[in-house]
């Protein structure tokens, strides 16, 4: 307790003090509180403004003569008839289903009416240079020319429009006259096949009535998903910065990192209190980021401007006329029985979307939850980073490709909306966050993917936090003034050791578990399995045994101790044989118990599928020697060996198990068999650490692989562990006498290994 009291102090003083530094508190409260709200308001009252001044001024068009004039004062009138029977409609369609037309958008849009426009006749061989000169907005020149008495009379002509793009007013005209003489193109088309026919059905064979089934609010959040991860991102990154500085290079500018050096508190402790300031602070300016965006969003209707207005027309290109198609029935008219109701039930959408509080506003806690294991990662990162540096403004320059390294990724990401929340991208650091909040957003996740990924982010987080109270602690790096890290990475600078230090050993397994999950993902694919076999090999050998074996020499460490390379004794090895002899059956029990709490999924048979797609036609005992001796031999001697030799003597024997055997259930990336291969991983780590012997261990895991492995070719084995023979009989729930014999078997191997007492193990001394 006085351990955890020790650094509650050191947390307190250093939030105390760290919120007193005005640049952390600009970080952290002002610019998500202030910034946001100003921003929108500033942007929409821009805009409203940008439309209004936009409506307010006068616009000339020249035209080359009278005909002209008239033909477009025309197109003007008709134009504003054809908009009032649209907004006449729109709130008749409105008042059907109990609602008030409201078109949020209108006030960003600029419309103008006929008596702003002004047209003038002007030569034509004068057209050119009176538009250039910017003395008039824009020139209409029609070929042939129009007749104004008969505005769709049977000839076609080509329309020309000379606008000044450099000019904002021009630019203004030149759009408002392509859409003014887009919607006369359809008038033009309609009148002269009504004339021919008597009606307008000819241009209307497929009425276009197309009915979104997502609510409003989730087609806003569509938006978002584009755009707030990647803010989220740099806000906690950001807002980890400043604190990450000012409690590293700004103690020892102020002088003070001596003092709190020598005090009578563990470097350890010391460490953890200003890691859980820096933790606090970026989540706290996550937390009010959100918040505030949350609030801007819900309060200022934004979500409702964004899908108040839908296109009721398609757009077709046709050379240089651009053709419109067909209107969307949206007052029903025409529709069918079940077309309608589809319609109705897309109001009723809109209707309810409008009473509640929002998806937007439901989403932002389980996404501020998703950003814990990020702020904690991060925060790791910085605090490790910034203890190299002497200056503030030198940690300030080593912050730079810190963030760049969250950043680039973020903003590459989300605008690669695509990409979907499986294989290799569940355990890349950053994208998968990333991609998952955007997920949460549009409601597209599942449950397992959700887990590897904020999974495998909490796994990297804790690797950092113990790499950073490796760094932080280090004297070399605390006091000395040019080139400490060399004396961490360079091997003359290094000392013998009997054992890795943990930073070493979690820092290795977390840089080795993307590669080794991406290899996995791609071996799921078969299509040569001779040659999959092959490489299945060299992943094992070249991920797990050579990487930790040449950091073992590189660091100067005892390989017999980290390896726990010794002799057995006869009741070990005795355990030992019984575990070989029973694990199998009852990993498998424990499989359809999982599955009778939790019912298996469709990746289960998938799975099954796809290993026994590896299999292939290869002989037994390359099977044998590929998924079990392979794994056997150079999964121990990384997890069992380098991961355990570096946690070891920092835990108690419980504490050691679990961990140990939870990062090596992480590492089968399928969610339902986590739970079975992490207990399996217990059983073997508790094998190697009350032996000191790892060959028991291998022992053990090569015996569960090869008789899982070979009862896929000789049935007599599969049928004297009564193994299921498919993932259905693997879900249904089966227990016999046989199934209990070998049960009490590896009760009995356990017994031989669980200590009297959880005290460290007889090669393990005792921690003070």
């Amino acid at each position: 307790m006085n351990r955890y009291r020790r650094v509650g102090t050191v947390y307190r003083k250093e939030l105390v003090e760290t919120l007193r530094d005005r640049r952390t508190l600009m970080a952290m409260v002002v610019v998500p509180i202030v910034l946001y709200p100003v921003l929108m308001v500033v942007l929409v009252e821009a805009l409203k403004s940008e439309a209004g001044r936009q409506e307010k001024e006068q616009y000339f068009v020249c035209v080359p003569d009278a005909a002209h004039k008239d033909w477009l004062e025309g197109v003007f009138k008709r134009e504003a008839a054809a908009r009032e029977e649209e907004e006449r409609a729109a709130k008749t369609a409105a008042e059907k289903v109990g609602r008030q037309a409201d078109d949020a958008s209108a006030a960003f849009r600029t419309r103008l009416g006929a008596e702003q426009i002004t047209i003038q006749v002007v030569p034509e061989e004068h057209l050119w240079d009176q538009v250039s000169q910017n003395k008039y907005h824009a020139a209409v020149l029609l070929d042939p020319p129009p007749d104004p008495s008969d505005f769709a009379d049977g000839r076609n002509r080509v329309v020309q429009i000379l606008y000044n793009d450099t000019n904002p007013l021009s630019d203004v005209m030149y759009r408002q006259l392509n859409l003014v003489l887009g919607n006369e193109m359809e008038r033009i088309i309609r009148a002269r096949v009504r004339g021919v026919s008597g009606n307008e059905d000819l241009l209307t064979p497929l009425v276009a009535s197309n009915v979104s089934t997502t609510s409003p609010d989730r087609q806003f959040a569509k938006a978002l998903a584009m755009i707030v991860p990647f803010l989220l991102v740099t806000m906690t990154v950001t807002g980890a910065m400043y604190p990450a500085i000012d409690l590293t290079a700004g103690e020892r500018e102020r002088g003070t990192l001596e003092t709190l050096a020598v005090s009578p508190v563990p470097v350890g402790q010391i460490v953890a209190g200003k890691f859980g300031v820096i933790v606090t602070i970026a989540m706290a300016t996550t937390a009010l980021n959100l918040a505030s965006m949350t609030a801007v969003i819900h309060f200022s209707g934004m979500d409702k401007l964004f899908t108040a207005s839908k296109p009721d027309a398609a757009s077709v290109e046709l050379g240089t006329e651009a053709l419109i198609v067909t209107k969307g029935a949206e007052d029903g008219t025409g529709l069918s029985g079940l077309q309608r109701e589809n319609l109705d039930r897309r109001r009723q959408i809109e209707a309810q979307a409008a009473k509640s509080v929002g998806f937007i506003a439901s989403a932002a806690p389980i996404v501020l939850v998703s950003m814990i294991p990020f702020a904690v990662f991060f925060s790791a990162v910085m605090l490790a980073v910034c203890s190299f540096a002497r200056t503030f403004k030198e940690a300030q320059n080593y912050m730079m490709p810190v963030m760049m390294a969250a950043i680039v990724p973020s903003m590459i990401v989300s605008y690669m909306p695509t990409i979907k929340l499986e294989g290799a991208l569940l355990v890349i650091p950053v994208a998968n966050v990333v991609v998952l909040m955007r997920e949460l957003f549009l409601g597209n996740y599942t449950v397992s993917a959700i887990s590897l990924c904020l999974g495998s982010t909490c796994f990297y987080a804790a690797a950092a936090v113990v790499v950073a109270n490796k760094v932080y602690g280090n004297e070399s790096v605390l006091f000395s003034d040019v080139g400490s890290y060399k004396t961490l990475l360079l091997r003359r600078f290094m000392r013998p050791q009997r054992l890795p230090s943990a930073a070493l050993a979690l820092l290795t397994v977390a840089l080795l578990f993307p590669f080794y999950f991406y290899a996995q993902s791609g071996l799921m694919r078969p299509n040569a399995p001779d040659h999959n076999l092959v490489v299945i090999v060299l992943s094992q050998v070249l991920l797990f045994a050579v990487p930790v074996i040449f950091l073992t020499w590189y660091t100067k460490t005892d390989l017999a101790e980290t390896f726990s390379i010794k002799v057995p004794s006869i009741w070990h090895a005795l355990g030992a044989l019984l575990l070989a002899v029973s694990i199998t059956p009852v990993a498998f029990l424990l499989q359809r118990l999982q599955f009778q709490i939790f019912p298996a999924s469709e990746t289960i048979r998938v799975l099954q599928e796809q290993q026994a797609a590896l299999f292939g036609e290869a002989p037994w005992w390359v099977l044998v020697l590929v998924f079990a001796v392979t794994p056997g031999i150079c999964e121990e001697v990384l997890f069992r060996g380098f991961l355990l030799g570096g946690l070891r003597e920092r835990m108690g024997v419980l504490k050691t198990v679990v961990t140990v055997g939870l990062v090596f259930g992480l590492f089968h990336y399928q969610l339902e068999k986590i739970p079975v291969v992490s207990f399996m991983g217990m059983v073997l780590t508790l094998v190697c650490l009350r032996s000191g012997c790892i060959f028991l261990s291998v022992i053990v895991h090569i015996a569960n692989n090869g008789l899982a492995v070979a009862s896929e070719r000789f049935k007599a084995i599969e049928v004297f562990y009564d193994l299921p023979k498919d993932a259905a009989e693997l879900g249904a729930m089966h227990f016999d006498l046989r199934t209990g014999m070998f049960l009490l078997v590896f009760v009995a191997g356990l017994i031989l290994f669980v200590p009297k007492r959880l005290m460290p193990a007889r090669n393990e001394p005792a921690k003070s």
